[in-house]
């Protein structure tokens, strides 16, 4: 409990830091993983740049923030003098319609209200340039002047004055709307907008400095249009920065503006800062769904790697105690005692993995769904239970010649070795055949699929609808059967500890579920490459083929039948009998990959080119089958000189597979030139004479390895007949001769 824990602790603050953490390094591998866009934040094209350090992004917001009050405060400052300009329009216009005004006369008629409605200038820079608003106020006061004249009678004196006044106004409401825009860039940054005094704000800039920026600001706050007052924050500014100021209203090109008042396309794009505080992207729901995935993964390792390797070393160190026997007279019955070596040495493990199971299931139920979390748990279930079964079988085989740690450490590596690869495979999308290599690629690809990471949901079928079900369906249908016949290998060996490994039957259902593990591998492999010559499928076909030849001869002697003894070999019968086995199976070897290379050559457009079968490479190949298989059995029904045997078949083996590839070169030549198939043992090749006697030697060597491993041996048998007429040894003396051949104690 205190490790499963601290495990999840652990797991939280890592989680916690990978989602959470606002380095650099950190987003790189969030990025990787697929957990956010590298542009989510910032660094895009039209964002501002990334900031990870809290001192330089607090100078650049208050920097930005500085701009952004000098902005706005004269924006502010603009609309509300654009707003008095129309209010004097209107309040002009109605005075012309409602009152005589003789215009025939003096400017406006002598009238000081509509002189200073209308001829008052109201600056407007920075919108404005100064000679474009004089010219507002001229315009105005020409046509205050001007008459139109018909049949000699002056028409309406005042109609060009409102045609002009209606002319200014559309200009004013034109300039409106563009400070509307400008002030929406800046996203609606709040000033201080209650009034202060303006004839007072402009005394203490004029007697501040009437020579300088402080004198021609007065100036510009002061041809307001008659507006009494002036905001707190342009007061503030134009007492406390004038100079900042003064350049913002008195420069258009000025950088606070961002283009604004000289790029027409600048005011439909909001101000941005230069650089942004980075912060993390994931929210809360994708962090604890990452947080359930990595504990749910650490219970698969709980229960599919750790257990496993604890009950073969158990399983391993009461074989080579040599306490099986003893357990027995408990009175526990076989499945009883396996029940026991798994559940027993395992309380820390189970527990373990029971209580982070606990707590990821909760987590997946809340955040990715409880129909989500049936897969996973029951490929971890089956799974979990299957390969404790076959620790227990491996470790009760292999605890009679190797020490108990080393059975866990190749426990250990068989597992993750295999579960490393072919995660690889899978995770990669290189192979969906990857799931057929041990319990972890199809449990931590389902399991993966929870965490919400891109492209991960499917990794239980390694993302091929069409070949991953198939994939997983056999992966788990096969180390099901796996687990079955270590269990009843167990069972058998509780009773006797001198019997085979594997029956007969067994060992052939085991070559036959490797045969279509082969079968489908090559199916994969030739789609994911896209084979497109005959060259490259007999590529694949030799990939996916490379591992069943040493597999089979190896369940071959494993099943063998011996005498109920120790250091027992099997009769030259037995062997023969076995010969005749590994011939069937050869040949459904040769007709599932024949199928699954027919399909493979229909998929891809093979089977409309024209090719040969090639008997002569295929002879080769059978005779490097059949020379490994007699070397095995011929190593089996030896007590003393196995070393040698197996250094001289892997010799001979070497030359046959040597000469298997150059046979393979000369029938491509043959093939391509003749336009005819080649035959067995290069008939009819027009080969020279030196490869027919290296053919010969090669195939006299590995028949005579045949015939002298299914030879009766005369001298044998009798020492045999000899034995079996003496006394059996004692139980002591045959567990002392059997330590005295154990590789490593």
């Amino acid at each position: 409990m205190v490790a499963a824990t601290l495990l999840s602790g652990l797991t939280w603050l890592g989680t916690s830091a990978l989602t959470r953490m606002d380095s650099p390094a950190a987003q790189d591998v969030r990025v990787a993983l697929g957990m956010e866009h590298r542009f989510a934040v910032c660094d895009g094209p039209g964002q501002p740049i990334c900031s990870y350090d809290d001192r330089d992004q607090t100078n650049v917001d208050r920097e930005f923030q500085a701009q952004q009050r000098v902005r706005v405060a004269i924006l502010h400052e603009l609309r509300a003098r654009v707003d008095q300009g129309l209010a004097n329009l209107s309040a002009a216009e109605s005075i012309l319609k409602t009152q005589t005004v003789d215009l025939e006369g003096d400017l406006l008629g002598g009238r000081k209200d509509l002189s200073d409605l209308l001829l008052t200038t109201i600056d407007l820079r920075p919108l404005t340039t100064r000679d474009e608003d004089l010219q507002r106020s001229s315009a105005l006061q020409v046509a205050a002047s001007t008459f139109e004249v018909h049949d000699g009678k002056i028409d309406g004196a005042n109609i060009v004055l409102l045609r002009e006044i209606e002319a200014q106004r559309r200009q004013l409401l034109g300039h409106a709307d563009r400070l509307d825009r400008l002030a929406r860039r800046d996203a609606g940054f709040a000033i201080d907008t209650s009034g202060t005094d303006r004839q007072a704000l402009w005394a203490d800039l004029f007697n501040g400095d009437p020579y300088g920026a402080g004198g021609e600001l007065a100036s510009w706050v002061l041809s307001s249009g008659g507006l009494p007052t002036v905001s707190q924050s342009l007061a503030g500014l134009a007492q406390t920065n004038a100079k900042t100021l003064a350049e913002a209203v008195f420069r258009k090109d000025d950088k606070i503006w961002q283009n604004g008042l000289v790029d027409p396309i600048a005011e439909f794009t909001s101000i941005q800062k230069p650089s942004v505080r980075y912060r993390s992207p994931v929210d809360d729901s994708q962090r604890w769904q990452l947080l359930g995935s990595v504990l749910l993964g650490f219970a698969s390792l709980m229960l599919l790697l750790v257990g496993p390797v604890i009950t073969a070393t158990h399983t391993a160190r009461e074989r080579e105690a040599g306490t099986l026997p003893v357990l027995r007279m408990t009175g526990l019955s076989a499945g009883d005692l396996a029940l026991a070596m798994t559940l027993g040495p395992n309380v820390f493990a189970m527990l373990g993995g029971g209580i982070l199971l606990l707590i990821s299931t909760v987590i997946l139920g809340l955040t990715a769904g409880p129909t989500a979390l049936l897969m996973p748990l029951a490929l971890i279930s089956v799974l979990a239970a299957a390969t404790h079964l076959t620790a227990i079988g491996i470790g009760d085989a292999l605890g009679h010649r190797v020490n108990a740690l080393l059975v866990g450490a190749l426990m250990a590596l068989g597992i993750a070795g295999t579960g490393i690869v072919g995660g690889t495979l899978v995770g990669a999308n290189m192979a969906s055949a990857g799931l057929l290599l041990g319990p972890l690629p199809a449990s931590l690809g389902a399991v993966v699929g929870l965490s919400g990471l891109p492209g991960s949901e499917n990794l239980a079928i390694a993302s091929d609808p069409e070949l991953g079900p198939t994939m997983l369906g056999y992966a788990l249908l096969t180390q099901l059967m796996i687990a079955g016949i270590c269990l009843m290998s167990w069972r058998r060996r509780v009773e006797q500890a001198w019997a085979p490994l594997f029956r007969p039957a067994e060992g052939i259902a085991l070559a036959i579920a490797s045969i279509g593990c082969s079968a489908l591998a090559m199916v994969d492999l030739s789609a994911r490459i896209n084979t497109q010559s005959f060259d490259s499928l007999n590529l694949v076909t030799f990939l996916a083929s490379a591992f069943l030849l040493p597999l089979l001869g190896w369940l071959l002697v494993a099943s063998l039948r011996r005498p109920a003894r120790a250091h027992a070999v099997p009769s030259h019968i037995e062997a023969r009998s076995a010969f005749l086995r590994f011939q069937g199976v050869l040949a459904l070897t040769m007709l599932v990959v024949g199928m699954a290379y027919t399909n493979v050559m229909a998929s891809s457009g093979l089977n409309g080119e024209q090719s040969e079968v090639m008997w002569a490479t295929l002879a080769q190949v059978i005779l490097v089958a059949e020379t490994a298989v007699a070397g095995l059995l011929l190593s089996s029904r030896r007590r003393d000189g196995k070393l040698g045997i197996s250094m001289a078949t892997g010799a001979l083996l070497v030359v046959q597979i040597a000469f298997a590839v150059l046979v393979y070169r000369l029938e491509v030549d043959h093939v391509a030139i003749t336009h005819s198939p080649g035959l067995p043992f290069l008939y009819g090749m027009n080969a020279s004479p030196y490869w027919v006697a290296l053919m010969i030697l090669v195939w006299g060597s590995g028949f005579g390895l045949i015939l002298t491993a299914l030879l009766r041996e005369r001298d044998r048998a009798q020492a045999a007949a000899a034995a079996e007429v003496e006394e059996p040894t004692s139980e002591d003396d045959s567990e002392a001769n059997d330590r005295r051949g154990r590789w490593l104690h």
